[in-house]
This record gives structure tokens, sequence and C-alpha cells, in this order.
């Protein structure tokens, strides 16, 4: 472990780099959440503490529950946070119609960006495209762009050369498929924020403790523990530092349901340069079986 925590300085740094997830805000989210949606109160203490760390852009869904209309009571009108939501392809009136319902929930005129929450709809409807270059041109929102959850989705977009300039995809120590396409992607200019850097909590569970159908990983979730202690980083902040810091990443969003969860994950800036360190070693234990890191696949919680 650290000697000493991290620096003032090390934390802003490190916020730079994040955004705070709010799926946990509106929904039961996570393999690992055993506690259910966390209270009014604990989300605005979570906000304070994100504000005060200066962690202050917010992702969110249409999709997430009651997410944005909790976000819109509690930061709508502070205007220290930038927000980011997201909304289904469709027809152009549709799509203007769902983001004019998500800004009247987030209580707000405009929002840092909005992304469609997933690419196979947008490319069955491309003209939703119209939409957002639409919100952008008038000021409501900054970026646009999408979620993605297959590179070669990225690499569509790619081909087809359209001004996006903000992209979402998963990404973990154990899911790297995107490696590849990110550089690429910021050299076009476009803002990538990686999600998923603990996997939903797969990569937090103690091997032993792992239900049946992730038993095959016990061995690389193993390894990567040790690894973790022998350079002497706390596991979460090796996997969020991993994240956080690969080639073309300008953001990974973390998801936290207390303030403690929240200041374990900035402690991780203390260990910035050690994580770099870690990384080659860590790249080594990419998956390649889709089923174990596309959460869409695994089986039903209990």
């Amino acid at each position: 472990m650290s000697p000493t925590p991290a620096t003032a300085a090390e934390v802003r740094a490190l916020t730079q780099r994040l955004a705070l997830g709010t799926a946990q805000f509106g929904l039961a989210y996570g393999l690992n959440n055993h506690a259910g949606q966390p209270t009014p109160a604990a989300v605005a203490e979570v906000l304070a503490a994100a504000q005060a760390a200066g962690l202050t852009l917010l992702d969110t869904a249409a999709a997430y529950g009651d997410s944005e209309t909790r976000l819109g009571e509690l930061a709508g009108k502070n205007s220290a946070f930038d927000l980011i939501t997201k909304v289904a392809a469709g027809p152009p009136a549709q799509v203007t119609q769902h983001l004019a319902e998500s800004l009247a929930r987030l209580r707000r005129p405009r929002v840092y960006g909005v992304l469609f929450h997933a690419f196979g709809p947008l490319q069955a409807a491309p003209a939703a495209w119209q939409a957002l270059q639409a919100a952008r041109a008038s000021g409501q929102v900054q970026r646009i762009g999408v979620s993605l959850y297959h590179p070669h989705e990225a690499e569509w977009l790619l081909a087809q050369n359209w001004d996006i300039d903000l992209v979402q995809v998963p990404y973990s120590v154990l899911d790297q498929r995107f490696a590849a396409v990110l550089p690429r992607l910021a050299a076009r200019g476009v803002e990538v924020h990686v999600r998923s850097a603990f996997l939903q909590g797969l990569l937090l569970r103690e091997p032993a403790t792992l239900p049946e159908f992730f038993l095959p990983l016990a061995p690389k979730l193993t390894q990567l523990r040790a690894l973790a202690a022998a350079a002497n980083i706390p596991l979460p902040a090796a996997l969020l530092l991993f994240a956080a810091g690969a080639p073309g990443v300008a953001r990974a969003v973390i998801g936290v349901d207390s303030v403690a969860n929240l200041h374990e994950n900035l402690a991780a800036a203390a260990y910035a340069a050690a994580a770099e360190t870690l990384r080659p070693t860590l790249t080594a234990l990419a998956e390649t079986t889709d089923t174990f890191i596309l959460p869409y696949a695994w089986p039903p919680r209990p």
C-alpha cells in the first residue's frame, strides 16, 4: 500500500480523468450490489463529496430508472456539474422529443453530452443522427455520439466519417477488445469515455466466491490479485487506473453508492505511477471469451 494518501493535487488530476456514473442512483445495479438503490440523502452526500473533490462530470441515461429525475432534483441547478445523458435512436422527431424530456427531468436547458444508448438502432435509423446534430447546433448539447458495445461498431462509425465527438465503450483488464481502435477515435477528435473498469464488480470478487458460471476466470482473477499485491497497489486502484490511463481514453466512468466508495476510488490517485509500470503485465490478462466479459450474456442473478 502507499505509505501516504494521495495529495489534493493528485486527486484533482485523477478527477479530471473520471466521470461519475449514476446508474446506481436509479437502479439496483451491479453484480455485487446487495444493498439496492441508495437513498436520496446518500446520493446527495455522494454528489457533494464529488464536487468537493473536483469530480463534476456526471453520466446518466433515461434508462437508468429515476436517475435523471434524482439528478435534476439534486444537481440540476448546480452549474458546477456537467451532465451526459443517453437517449434511444429512432425517427428524428422522436429523438428530439426524448431529449426534451430528459432535459426536463434534469432541469437543464442544455447538457455537456448526449449519446445514443446503443449502436444497433442508430445503424438501422441513421436519420436519428440529424436530431443530435440539430441539438448541438442549437446549443442544447456540446458533444454528441454513441455508446458502443463492440469494436466493429466503432469501425463502422469511423468509416461513415460522421462528425461524432463523444463515445463510451467498455474497457477493463479482462475486456480489452477496443484497445486498438481507441487511439484512432481520439486522433479523429472523439472524446473517448470508458466504462466497466470493475466489470460490474466481477473483477473485485474473491475467486473462491465466484458463481459457477465464472469459475473459469478464477485463475486470471487470482493472478490479477497477486500482481496488484506484488506492485503494492490496491486492487480497485489497479483496475481503475488501467482503464483511465489506456491510450486514447479521455475519462473513465465510475459508479459509486456511498461517499466511502467514492473516496476509495479517488485514493487510487496515489498509485498512478506504479499502475503505469504494471500496465504491460495486466494487458496480458485480456480475456477472449465474450460470454465472460459481456454482462448481457451472463446468467440472471439468483
